[in-house]
């Protein structure tokens, strides 16, 4: 059992029962005095099960102590820190407390269940964000600068010649992460891996013909157009679950947003604008906060 006390997942097990506890245990300490740190009966019990669940054994007195000290230690020194106020202008320790606080006090609780009333409201008030846009599928073929050197070009035209003659084109070309047959993009993405010349073409030329070289920040690229579809608007049944998941994410942007504002109208806000700054705000609420140097309740 002494060997089991220096085990890192009996020491994860215990800690899951402290954490579970933890709140009880500040609690205490502040009842106690701002130097106590009490540990109760029922959070030792919780390491006590935890280490006859892990180990099988039952802990003796000093082996509990030894399990428990290493989460007293920690007490002892983040109380010491705040003693000296090591909290203070520290970017790490304030990054941490506002995630904290962020995950507290956003998505406590999934929204109410929709009406398939609600969600064909909310489709039709922002039918333009379930549009699908144009798609193309093509194949290409890759032609690497730093493999071909000054044979680039030559290389690339000798393989356009060969495609029309027939030849296998996955026999031809350089090995690249890219994809041989790169399917149903968009022209936004299709624009950022191969440029603005080839997007241009695969999005008007016409199938199963062999067309380039073009240039990409990779290198060359001969292309072949399998299919293109035109831009469309789904009906909601068809994208009706794409309308649930963002009506959900609305909900939740909503009652996160509302929760703020009202944890916000707790303070005073205080902003000190530069005098030749310019408000351009377009709200009575917007424009409140930015006329005057004090906003509050």
């Amino acid at each position: 059992m002494r060997s089991l006390l220096k085990d890192p997942l009996l020491h994860f097990v215990v800690l899951g029962g402290l954490l579970f506890a933890i709140s009880y245990w500040q609690g205490d300490a502040d009842e106690a005095g701002p130097q106590a740190i009490r540990i109760s009966a029922e959070q030792v019990e919780q390491v006590r099960q935890s280490a006859i669940l892990f180990s099988g054994n039952e802990p003796s007195r000093e082996e509990l102590a030894a399990l428990v000290e290493p989460f007293i230690r920690d007490e002892v020194m983040y109380r010491e820190a705040l003693a000296l106020g090591l909290d203070v202008n520290d970017d790490e320790v304030r990054t941490r407390l506002i995630e904290k606080m962020r995950y507290l006090t956003e998505d406590l609780a999934d929204p109410e269940p929709a009406s398939d009333e609600e969600l064909q409201a909310f489709y039709d008030a922002g039918a333009e964000q379930f549009l699908i846009p144009a798609l193309v599928t093509f194949d290409q073929i890759y032609f690497s600068p730093s493999e071909r050197g000054d044979s680039l070009e030559a290389d690339a035209a000798a393989a356009l010649d060969a495609l029309t003659g027939g030849s296998d084109p996955e026999e031809l070309g350089d090995s690249t992460p890219l994809q041989f047959r790169v399917g149903d993009r968009p022209r936004e993405q299709v624009q950022v891996l191969f440029g603005e010349a080839l997007t241009d073409a695969v999005f008007t030329m016409e199938a199963d013909v062999w067309t380039g070289p073009f240039e990409s920040d990779f290198g060359l690229h001969h292309v072949r157009l399998v299919s293109r579809s035109e831009a469309r608007q789904p009906p909601f049944e068809e994208v009706r679950d794409e309308v649930l998941r963002r009506y959900a994410e609305d909900r939740r942007t909503q009652a996160n947003d509302a929760n703020y504002r009202e944890i916000r109208d707790r303070y005073e806000i205080v902003v000190e604008w530069p005098e030749d700054a310019v408000d351009t705000s377009d709200t009575a609420d917007t424009a409140d906060t930015a006329d005057t140097a004090e906003a509050g309740p």
